[in-house]
């Protein structure tokens, strides 16, 4: 599950960046989510168990709201309106502090001890990602508000995983997502609507938006979710951290990119060493331990 998540995020990074250079960011924010929760509710609807999640889940509307705004709406319309301001590259590098600020916002906020291994473990993750980051950033592209958009998107989601975990981990995530996205999409079509009137998506935007929402933001919620349940939100952050990596070895892959450096290999090493750190749970020794005297 963590290695389909890793392909199914690099591919949202890889088409949100080929839209937003020609798109308005919050139209291609406010068309994925609109059209990932059109999918979700969909599928979601097509079974009576299902019909009933959704009600269930949109009968807390204060938690739906807070958590629309801070995981989709903000998160989205945060990255994609930092992307212009400040390239992709210092994006994802303030982006890779995802695991640094889940592990901070769990102990401060919501009595959550990460432990040293995993603390430790996700500080390496992110100064290795924030290292491949700085690789490619330039200089020329640094501007306050765009790096605040991005650190404000990037707590905001940390703060997200957690209260999804707490408030609604009692209902499936198919159920939950496309009420979640609603709401976001409510939220984001505002701030969009100056630029749909003014700047519309062409023909092939339109179909890339949706491809991105339908075909790849659709399942990578449910799993990125799934995940949140099962593990927990420093788990899923340190996972993603693979995500900027795996792009760069595509482009690689499909000869769109030289080889890594050897320095692009190294920082790829370490961060998979601390992602190891936090992923992976040590083993323990089955074997009772010999009473002494």
């Amino acid at each position: 599950m963590p290695a389909v998540l890793v392909l199914l995020l690099s591919g949202t990074w890889l088409l949100s960046g080929a839209l937003v250079t020609g798109t308005d960011p919050l139209i291609v924010a406010v068309g994925r989510t609109a059209v990932c929760c059109l999918v979700l509710t969909a599928v979601a609807a097509s079974s009576t168990s299902g019909r009933a999640d959704l009600r269930r889940a949109a009968a807390r509307p204060g938690t739906v709201w807070l958590l629309g705004l801070l995981g989709f709406a903000g998160y989205a319309a945060g990255t994609l309106l930092a992307i212009p301001r400040v390239g992709t590259s210092l994006t994802n590098l303030v982006v890779a502090l995802m695991p640094c600020a889940s592990v901070a916002v769990g102990a401060l906020f919501f009595g959550e001890r990460s432990g040293a291994r995993k603390a430790a473990g996700a500080a390496l993750a992110c100064a290795a990602a924030a290292g491949y980051a700085a690789l490619g950033a330039d200089a020329g592209d640094l501007d306050a508000i765009g790096l605040l958009l991005v650190a404000a998107a990037t707590v905001a989601f940390a703060v997200y995983g957690f209260l999804y975990r707490n408030r609604l981990s009692g209902l499936p995530p198919p159920a939950v997502l496309p009420v979640l996205l609603a709401a976001a999409t409510c939220l984001l079509l505002p701030m969009s609507l100056p630029a749909l009137i003014a700047h519309p998506p062409t023909l092939a935007a339109t179909g890339g938006i949706v491809v991105l929402g339908a075909v790849v933001y659709a399942p990578a919620y449910l799993v990125q979710h799934r995940l949140i349940l099962l593990r927990g939100p420093v788990f899923t952050a340190a996972v993603q951290l693979a995500v900027p990596f795996t792009v760069r070895l595509g482009d690689w892959a499909l000869d769109t990119a030289p080889a890594p450096s050897p320095a692009e290999l190294l920082l790829l090493a370490v961060c998979c060493a601390g992602i190891a750190l936090v992923t992976v749970r040590p083993v323990r020794s089955s074997e009772p331990v010999a009473s002494e005297g």
